[in-house]
């Protein structure tokens, strides 16, 4: 089966380094990182990105989450989706949903390196605040941001330098009275996105040609 990728900017390193690890070569399309912080600029994107691969494919692998319903009502072309059930890439790379929840004690504000990496991530907001507030209001404007979180966590999937990425969010998670510890990966999930089989109905998302997702999709998620 013709099989073509899309996922993320931000997971780029994980689906790499899986796909070589499991011997596959299929074609790979990325999404630029910051759409997920925009979800009506990803549906569109998505769409777009979909119609250009009627007949080019048999079966699409989306490696997206639910991200704030970006992927709900977009349409198949010719060919079929499948997707990880997941709320967001984070879930997908620890694992598991159960792993998420386990790795949320305390509660946890979770990154990657490719999560760091586009222009508004957390530490570029952060710093922006700090130039364009006074410090008492830029304080309590990220306080406000982050008030239900106790750490951030830094998932180590081995595609990029978690001690970097620690250093990094360090003078922010010290300013907001954050704790920074670095969480264990596990690559099951993405390895069986990667390569079958796709039966697990509470994995994965199967979308028929010309199909719809529909937020029903994610149901599993919200219960």
């Amino acid at each position: 089966m013709k099989t073509v990728l899309m996922a993320c900017e931000t997971i780029r390193a994980e689906i790499g380094a899986g796909m070589e690890s499991l011997g596959l070569s299929f074609p790979a399309h990325f999404l630029p990182g910051g759409l997920h912080n925009s979800p009506e600029k990803l549906s569109t994107e998505l769409q777009n990105r979909l119609q250009s691969l009627d007949g080019r494919c048999e079966r699409l692998l989306l490696a997206l989450g639910y991200c704030g319903g970006g992927a709900v009502n977009v349409r198949a072309g010719d060919f079929e989706i499948i997707l990880p059930l997941a709320d967001d890439c984070l879930t997908f790379l620890l694992g598991s949903r159960e792993a998420r929840l386990k790795a949320s004690q305390p509660p946890t504000f979770f990154l990657t390196g490719g999560w760091l990496e586009h222009e508004n991530n957390i530490v570029s907001s952060f710093e922006r605040t700090l130039k364009e507030f006074d410090p008492e209001t830029a304080f309590y404007l990220n306080k406000a941001i982050y008030q239900g979180y106790a750490r951030l966590g830094i998932v180590d999937t081995g595609g990029f330098d978690a001690r970097k990425a620690a250093l990094k969010v360090r003078p922010m998670a010290e300013a907001l009275g954050l704790k920074v510890e670095t969480l264990r990966s596990d690559d099951g999930w993405l390895k069986t996105f990667l390569r079958g089989p796709y039966d697990d109905p509470k994995a994965f998302i199967r979308v028929p040609p010309r199909g719809r997702l529909s937020f029903g999709d994610w149901g599993e998620i919200f219960k």
